[in-house]
């Protein structure tokens, strides 16, 4: 009876020996977490500033109600998936780093940097060059070089439009009065008032109306060079002084509407175009005479 007590003893410390190995495997070497291109992580930042070597800097800020808005070129709601991309560049890893004393910058592409990232007005990634081998992108960061991949320059690199958000009006627009080409709504005492009336029309068609505008979104957005001229589409938002006006463009299958004094495009589905543009049509009655 002893002799079975010492074994399954035995038994049971070779058993803790094997688990030990297997969760610590010793002798095994230990990798170093990988270098950060910078301190800074997404959530610490609040402030970011693009300078490309074409086109418009950018400005993105954070709110105080964390919603990202553009500054400059425009000054509209971001794209939130689109700066949080960005802002991963922060944590990028890198693959290779050398401090760059004594290196020549022009070597990399750093002596004028193709595209500059300032977080928060203090932290700067230059981006340089690829190198020729992997591809990757040369950056500078503080006075490290560093290599990493290359999707981040084309992010940094990107058109402003691409950091907008694709809606047609900012988070959740309070709509007074929509002025549309064959029709005019607006908001009395709490009810929609409709011009022309629309009498075999609910009240609820209104209200699906104004709905469509908050939530409606583009499917691409570019840069125009009208910013002028008469509005097809006004949008009134409350405690704003000036409404949101709209030209709308038909040309070659594609619908979009121009967003006056902005010099945007905003390219639109054909179906979200009707659902913009009229009441809904009221649902068919059931046929009863169908059992």
């Amino acid at each position: 009876m002893a002799s079975r007590l010492w074994l399954n003893l035995a038994l049971l410390l070779l058993l803790g020996i094997l688990l030990l190995v297997v969760v610590y495997e010793p002798g095994k070497k230990v990798e170093p977490p990988p270098t950060r291109l910078t301190q800074l992580t997404p959530e610490t930042v609040n402030h970011v500033h693009l300078k490309r070597v074409t086109g418009n800097d950018v400005e993105l800020v954070k709110e105080s109600d964390g919603q990202w808005w553009m500054h400059n070129p425009y000054h509209l709601p971001a794209n939130e998936f689109r700066v949080q991309s960005l802002l991963r560049l922060t944590q990028a890893e890198s693959l290779s780093n050398h401090a760059l004393s004594g290196l020549q910058l022009v070597t990399y592409g750093l002596d004028k940097p193709r595209a500059v990232v300032t977080f928060n007005r203090t932290e700067q990634i230059k981006f340089g060059d690829t190198e020729p081998l992997q591809q990757r992108r040369y950056v500078r960061a503080g006075d490290q070089l560093h290599t990493i991949v290359d999707t981040f320059y084309y992010q940094a690199a990107g058109s402003p439009t691409n950091y907008l958000s694709h809606n047609l009006l900012p988070p959740a627009a309070d709509i007074v009065k929509l002025v549309l080409p064959d029709l005019q709504l607006t908001i009395k005492e709490g009810l929609w008032q409709r011009t022309p009336q629309y009498s075999e029309l609910s009240a609820d068609a209104s209200i699906e109306l104004i709905d469509n505008w908050q939530h409606a979104q583009a499917l691409e957005l570019r840069p125009t060079e009208v910013k002028d001229g008469k509005a097809d589409i006004e949008v009134y938002i409350n405690n704003q002084a000036d409404p949101i006006r709209f030209k709308l463009l038909q040309s070659e299958g594609e619908i979009s509407l121009i967003r006056l004094g902005m010099g945007l495009q905003y390219i639109i589905a054909d179906d979200v175009y009707q659902r913009l543009i009229s009441l809904p049509a009221p649902e068919p009655e059931p046929d009863k005479t169908k059992s």
